[in-house]
């Protein structure tokens, strides 16, 4: 007589061969449920967990705090997430239902008591309804209420006009640990501002950060942007730096919250372009090196102020304009719920930082010139979730030095991104163009995205050395993508870089990339583009896609590509076209391809 559980199980096979669902009481719990690093504060606790392995029959989960249900993460995520309205958006009008269904895995827990321990379990929720068992149980107790230092306290006006820096700067200096410094209602002029260990930033609702449009206020002893790099730069914004650039300083615990804004003041501001929604999206003018004069705010004073220095126009553009917010050698960050504005550079720099967390933020950049969302470089433990991006440049984009001399330093690894639309941007997640010491380990699942040049960008020189290993893109949505949906290149070049690095004689590589369950709807440019350089035996290699589906005009081009596998990838607009061109590669393995290479 067969065992019970062989007999359960060959039911199983059998009601799957024959179309119909799964009982609900055979779902798999999440796992690894967590809260992010200091993603939790007296009155609100996040919570995040890894989707189980066979996941195809989960619709939703639901969330119990001491074995109360609290919610579902869908629903909750309608409240907090300001993703979730595009992500809503854009599958509204899949009238076709062409593409994958991401999945919502977080959750916000709100109104706890302060000091208070919860134990929360979570579990799946099929289309009839019914639950599988509990997750394994997290228990996690909310803070006390921080001591709050108020900036209008310590002499800030919040006018928009006068200087309301040293009043800030004073209430962060007097914050004691575990302190919130807090901008209330109002609009606060401000230059460079210093942070320390153990505080939050709070910018409230209807309050506003602006940067001052004057150069001096950035004091130029900012930063190195490597041990090897010859400029230093201006500070940002906010910093967790030494105010002495020559000095080592490590930083720990910090938090910037709250729903209001962080507005760098770094361009003009053009006519608000109305999104897919109706909604008004700020937009700014896109500049370069030579109509800075006519487009910048404190892009333009930056810039005039390294030339009168004796700094070429080039690298003065390149190099010394700030950054919204930099942070090095910080040990557990979390960004949470604030807007982000009209950088003169980068959005959010991470430098040699360890655990970082970015949630439920809106970053509106667009067309700002090197406007990233946020960046992490030589980093080790990263989580971006349920954010909005609409930038001048890559959304998340990862770094981990340049040339020969980056081997020394440590890479950049283990990165977590999902539940994020992706807008305007030259990338959704983007790896290099400076993988000198390697860019590993990196998951992206569960994003969408409408509009972005390309979806997982992958850029380097035959000079630059390193790359990126073990990085996973899966069950994430695309529409028309600019450029390319996916990219691997050793042909990129920046026209504002500085080449102040010593040249390896090694290209950068990327490798052991894997695509999985991925629909990209009206792709432009290249599907898939891969350019190594056979000639000089520098191959991208392992690279798989799997179960990804494209429509549109844009093909595949392989070059300087072996050991890879492409398994049912399929190609619904072709005109009647080959849509694979190869060259220059072996290797290479196509199973279940329509249309098939010739």
């Amino acid at each position: 007589m067969p065992h019970p559980t062989t007999v359960v199980c060959q039911g199983l096979a059998l009601a799957l061969a024959l179309g119909a669902s799964l009982p609900a009481w055979a779902l798999d719990p999440p796992t690894q449920l967590q809260v992010p690093t200091l993603a939790f504060d007296d009155q609100a606790i996040i919570l995040v967990w890894q989707k189980p392995a066979d996941h195809r029959l989960i619709k939703d989960y639901r969330i119990y705090a001491n074995g109360t249900l609290l919610g579902s993460a869908t629903a909750n995520n309608d409240q907090v997430s300001p993703a979730k309205p595009y992500i809503d958006w854009f599958y509204e009008q899949d009238t076709a239902n062409f593409h994958y269904r991401i999945g919502i895995h977080s959750y916000t827990a709100q109104g706890l008591k302060p000091d208070t321990q919860y134990r929360f379990t979570v579990r799946s929720v099929g289309a009839d309804g019914r639950e599988s068992a509990d997750s394994i149980a997290l228990v996690q107790r909310t803070t006390r209420p921080a001591p709050v230092f108020d900036v209008k306290q310590y002499g800030a006006l919040g006018d928009g006009s006068h200087l309301d820096t040293q009043a800030i700067q004073s209430t962060i200096d007097a914050c004691v640990p575990g302190c919130k410094v807090l901008l209330p209602k109002g609009t606060y002029k401000s230059g460079a501002l210093y942070l320390k260990s153990n505080m939050t930033l709070e910018i409230a609702e209807g309050a506003t950060l602006l940067g001052s449009e004057r150069a001096e206020d950035y004091p130029l002893a900012g930063y190195i942007q490597y041990p090897y790099s010859s400029t230093v730069r201006p500070a940002s914004l906010i910093n967790a730096l030494p105010r002495d650039p020559r000095k080592h300083q490590t930083f720990e615990n910090i938090r910037i919250v709250g729903k209001g804004v962080i507005d760098g003041n770094g361009w003009k501001r053009r006519a608000d372009t109305v999104d897919e929604r109706g909604q008004a999206l700020p937009s700014y003018l896109p500049s370069d090196n030579t109509r800075y004069m006519q487009d910048g705010v404190l892009a333009k004073a930056q810039v005039e102020q390294a030339v009168a220095r004796g700094m070429n126009v080039k690298d003065a553009y390149g190099q010394m304009r700030s950054s919204l917010i930099t942070l090095r050698d910080v040990k557990n960050v979390f960004y949470g719920g604030f807007t982000v504005l009209n950088p003169a550079f980068h959005g959010i720099m991470n430098l040699e930082t360890e655990n970082v967390v970015l949630a439920n933020t809106t970053h509106m950049t667009y067309d700002a010139n090197n406007g990233d969302g946020i960046e992490f470089a030589n980093s080790k433990g990263a989580m971006v979730f349920n954010n909005f991006f609409d930038t001048g440049d890559d959304c998340v984009n990862f770094a981990a030095g340049t040339g020969a001399d980056a081997v020394h330093q440590k890479p950049q690894e283990d990165a977590w991104i999902f539940n994020n639309y992706f807008r305007k941007g030259h990338g959704m997640v983007v790896a290099g163009s400076h993988t000198g010491a390697w860019i590993q380990n990196i998951l992206a699942e569960d994003n969408v995205s409408d509009g972005t040049d390309a979806g997982l960008r992958m850029k380097s020189t035959h000079f630059m050395d390193g790359g990126a290993r073990n990085v996973t893109f899966r069950d994430s949505a695309l529409r028309n993508t600019v450029k390319q949906a996916f990219i691997f290149t050793l042909d990129y070049n920046d026209p504002n870089a500085k080449l102040d690095y010593k040249r390896s004689t090694v290209a950068g590589q990327f490798k052991d990339i894997h695509v999985s369950d991925v629909s990209v709807e009206n792709a432009q440019g290249a599907a898939i583009e891969v350019k190594g350089d056979s000639r000089r035996n520098a191959y991208h290699q392992g690279l798989v896609f799997e179960r990804v589906r494209f429509s549109g005009p844009a093909k595949a081009r392989l070059a300087g590509l072996k050991d890879s596998r492409f398994d049912n990838v399929v190609f619904s607009e072709t005109d009647g076209a080959n849509p694979w061109q190869v060259s220059g590669s072996h290797g290479l393995t196509f199973e279940d391809v329509r249309p098939a290479p010739l």
